[in-house]
């Protein structure tokens, strides 16, 4: 299964400019605080400096996890909000259990299965009550 991660909230200077990024899920891993951690592999690998550790990582491979509870990574998902982390020990692909210390939390997104339908637009057309003259319109009903 591959999911596309959009609308990634990254620190100024980090890969924006990837997005969305492509990635391949794995397999499922658990780790000390949950079961549901997901590993995956990047379309397209990247360098990334962490700006506290010396040295330039090379990007292959994700761990994702859900933010809500009762959601989770499936098939046909869709605005499904993660947590992003980087995979900086590559050895981690052969643990059984995940390793805090080999990853880097970077971000928090949003991940769609690309093979979904297109979700319905979720925000009202028009804008109401006290607010809506700052969007330029008004409607009171």
């Amino acid at each position: 299964m591959e999911l596309n991660l959009r609308s990634v909230a990254f620190k100024t200077g980090d890969k924006s400019d990837q997005i969305p990024l492509r990635v391949t899920l794995l397999r499922q891993i658990p780790g000390p605080d949950r079961p549901d951690y997901w590993l995956g592999a990047l379309q397209k690998p990247f360098q990334w400096i962490s700006g506290s550790e010396p040295g330039a990582f090379e990007i292959k491979y994700l761990v994702l996890a859900t933010q809500w509870q009762e959601t989770s990574v499936r098939a046909g998902v869709t605005r499904l909000p993660v947590g992003i982390a980087y995979v900086v020990d590559p050895s981690l692909l052969d643990d059984r259990e995940l390793d805090l210390d080999k990853i880097r939390y970077v971000a928090d997104g949003v991940a769609d299965d690309p093979d979904a339908p297109a979700p319905p637009e979720s925000w009202p057309s028009k804008v109401a009550g006290a607010i809506a003259g700052m969007f330029g319109t008004r409607d009171t009903k």
